[in-house]
């Protein structure tokens, strides 16, 4: 048993820990929603920053690491060859697309649970990404010392 407040009298009513839908106030006969369900039967979930930040951060990793180990790759002369389909060069591409598909996952995840935060912190991600993807390669560019102007 919970005791909650009528919102609309404010007096004490008490409901069955699981109760959920449309109630009536004893005191004042005022129809007040419990439980998670508003009037027009969507969710009133509590706007969760986590589930925010995982939507949005999760996919971001992927392009970090990418950017992130194609410096590795290319100062320390790193070459691998995983049964001579992939090399150290698509290392950047594959994690792109890694990126993108948990993007996609996530928002399909987040709009079935009807989780507003996480398909919200997806499209965010997915807006900033152009954004990441610049400060990307500026930052290979500068920390490989690369220029337009080398000469073969």
């Amino acid at each position: 048993m919970v005791e909650i407040l009528c919102p609309h009298c404010d007096e004490e009513i008490g409901l069955d820990n699981d109760a959920i839908g449309e109630f009536s106030c004893p005191h004042c006969d005022e129809d007040f929603t419990w439980g998670g369900v508003s009037g027009d039967d969507t969710s009133t979930d509590i706007y969760n920053s986590k589930s925010f930040w995982i939507g949005f951060g999760s996919p971001n990793l992927f392009i970090i690491l990418a950017w992130g180990s194609a410096i590795l790759i290319h100062e320390y002369k790193i070459r691998f060859n995983f049964l001579g389909i992939f090399d150290s060069g698509h290392a950047i591409g594959l994690l792109h697309i890694v990126s993108f598909l948990s993007w996609i996952s996530i928002l399909i995840y987040g709009i079935r649970s009807k989780n507003k935060a996480m398909w919200k912190g997806s499209l965010v991600g997915l807006a900033a990404a152009p954004a990441f993807l610049v400060l990307g390669i500026v930052w290979y560019a500068v920390a490989t010392d690369w220029s337009m102007a080398r000469t073969i």
